[in-house]
């Protein structure tokens, strides 16, 4: 049991003592798996042979995630359905998934886990800083880094405080009554529409999910209209719901018509600060250039930018910590394109009781904290109203994976569960990456109720 947290090992202890069979813990990408073992005797081999059957995953804070045998066949089962009405399974801007189980397979170690870990931090870090934390050399650093990027499509882009600029995120949700709009009418409804960075045919409770940034409530109105009435969405009787989506530890890339269209009204064009609006922060020239240029690719040499809008050495550094500083750009991160996602579910928690919720809150910040086999376990995760609750994005990446997710978060008392799985991407990305956990205001408040022990924080910058 050395090496494993003291949650985890009393858990596992404690099922040993109940068991009257033999016990197997495994540790898989950094996840602790329960196996009831056997053995049996092969005449053909004529020796013994260990059959291993899987009973649960133990989670961090020692709570056994028990296996759903009702749920034996997520998968199949997910993509009969999407198939049954007309869908079919993709990732990530119609790439096709396959459902071969080595396909799914991640194969990753505990120096790939802090690379990643690292560069979701901030992938602008030193390859011999990522090397140290990582206890490698720079050479094997990286090597590493050029590895995973090949194999997992990574991706380097901005992490934007659109706060800053005063915007606010919303969900839609839509309803069609009778007949559906063509999956081409609905890409072009949402993508011409630029302040939605993500929208997906859904099946479930709702045929559409989106979602859009907004300067205010009366703003997203005329926006939602919009899309409702002069698109060909409007030939379709359908009901929209828009609900308030505070953002958890997560956030959606921003498209770079976003960026190129919607900021690119802040930029001052020389406006003195009185001429402008108090409340909204503005951008000068060469601040929208750099923002723009790293958005598309955060890995961008510093002087290839000086050489490309021909400014002084060292401005583009200059502008990069100015636009740090002013709270815009909150890091530079990466995202996994070609992470093998299975599909994308979304789990919606209801609070229908406050009184019998408020003493099992924490267990939702401990699911908000858990990790996957390569990145966060939820790529998205935001707390709504009408009603009140939360929202979350779960990639579905190894077989069991949404069978896990759904056990702890179904006995929560004071809820109700419900899920939709998306079936086709229309517009915008989800962010899939490792963010370190003792850098959230979730681990803070579960260390402030002693529910976690206390970590050493890692300085990435």
């Amino acid at each position: 049991m050395r090496g494993l947290p003291n949650r985890v090992a009393g858990e596992f202890e404690r099922l040993k003592k109940l068991s009257k069979a033999r016990l197997a813990l495994k540790v898989i990408n950094g996840r602790y798996y329960v196996y009831k073992e056997r053995g049996i005797w092969v005449k053909e081999t004529h020796r013994n042979k260990t059959i291993s059957e899987y009973l649960g995953r133990i989670s961090e804070n020692g709570v056994l995630i028990r296996k759903s045998m009702r749920a034996k066949n997520d998968l199949e089962s997910a993509r009969a359905l999407i198939e049954e009405h007309g869908g079919s399974v993709i990732w990530n801007m119609e790439r096709d998934v396959r459902t071969d189980t080595n396909t799914h397979h991640i194969d990753v170690d505990e120096v790939d886990i802090s690379i990643l870990t690292s560069l979701s931090m901030n992938s602008r870090m030193p390859i011999s800083k990522a090397a140290q934390m990582a206890n490698i050399n720079e050479q094997t650093a990286y090597s590493r880094i050029k590895a995973l990027e090949r194999r997992f499509g990574i991706r380097y882009i901005l992490e934007i405080n659109t706060s800053a600029f005063g915007f606010t995120t919303y969900l839609i949700l839509v309803n069609f009554e009778d007949d559906k709009p063509s999956v081409e009418e609905l890409t072009d409804a949402f993508k011409r529409e630029h302040k939605v960075q993500f929208a997906a045919v859904v099946k479930g409770d709702y045929d559409v999910i989106a979602y859009m940034l907004a300067e205010n409530s009366a703003q997203a109105e005329d926006d939602l209209w919009s899309i409702m009435s002069r698109t060909s969405l409007a030939k379709y009787n359908a009901k929209w719901n828009m609900i308030p989506f505070g953002q958890v530890y997560s956030f959606v890339p921003l498209r770079k018509e976003f960026i190129e269209d919607v900021l690119a009204e802040m930029q001052t064009h020389g406006k003195k600060p009185s001429d402008m609006a108090p409340t909204k922060t503005m951008l000068t020239k060469r601040e929208f250039m750099i923002l723009d240029e790293l958005n598309n690719n955060a890995a961008l040499d510093f002087s290839v930018l000086d050489r490309k809008f021909g400014l002084g050495r060292g401005a583009s550094r200059y502008t990069y910590q100015k636009l740090r500083d002013k709270g815009i750009i909150t890091r530079a991160t990466l995202t996994i394109t070609d992470m093998p996602v299975r599909y994308i579910g979304i789990l919606r928690i209801e609070t229908v009781n406050p009184g019998e919720l408020s003493g099992e809150r924490y267990r939702l910040l401990y699911e908000e904290l858990e990790d996957g086999p390569m990145a966060n376990k939820y790529a998205l995760i935001g707390n709504t109203s009408m009603p009140e609750g939360l929202t979350l994005f779960i990639p579905i990446v190894e077989k069991d994976e949404l069978e896990d997710a759904l056990a702890p978060l179904s006995s929560i008392n004071g809820t109700t569960l419900n899920s939709m799985i998306i079936s086709k991407t229309l517009t915008g990305s989800l962010c899939y990456r490792r963010f370190d956990k003792t850098h959230t205001l979730q681990y803070i408040s579960l260390l402030g109720q002693k529910k976690v022990e206390l970590q050493q924080k890692k300085d990435y910058d």
